[in-house]
């Protein structure tokens, strides 16, 4: 997937991803309320072939509006870093405000990683890696993306 592409939205009736390029090596993910076992092993497919497509590329997390998930969901993903480790230059995530924050979570995804609560930190990091995110991220509602994989209910 070409990063001018818009960002694409997985769903289930739990919850929601928003995900894509930002720019030629910058992949951004937002998840909303619950990721489900089934959503997060959906994304992790989709991040996987994204780490495949390129030599290397910083990730971004944003989990700002979620509200809970599956642990299913959390070890497909970590299961996509630590396979593809090396093509990550960069992991950065953003926890919602009072989430729990697991060291072993952590420090099993490798170096480096950088997990936060504060958006701005996350922002300002984003926007350094991917110019582009501040006007692709920058529009309005969700109807700019793409429901290019519904998970149904």
């Amino acid at each position: 997937m070409s990063y001018s592409a818009p960002l694409e939205l997985l769903t289930d009736s739990q919850g929601s991803i928003t995900f894509g390029w930002i720019d030629d090596a910058t992949y951004y993910a937002r998840f909303s309320r619950c990721l489900s076992a089934r959503l997060g092993e959906a994304f992790a497919a989709g991040l996987r072939a994204a780490a495949q497509s390129r030599a290397q590329l910083r990730y971004f997390g944003d989990g700002r509006a979620l509200e809970s998930y599956d642990l299913v969901a959390r070890r497909a993903f970590a299961h996509v870093i630590v396979e593809c480790r090396r093509k990550f230059q960069e992991v950065t995530l953003l926890a919602w405000s009072g989430a729990p924050l697991d060291d072993r979570f952590v420090s099993a995804l490798g170096k480096p990683v950088v997990v936060t609560q504060n958006a701005l930190e996350f922002e300002r990091r984003l926007f350094t890696c991917g110019p582009g995110a501040r006007t692709k991220l920058a529009s309005g509602p969700d109807s700019r993306f793409r429901s290019r994989w519904p998970l149904g209910h």
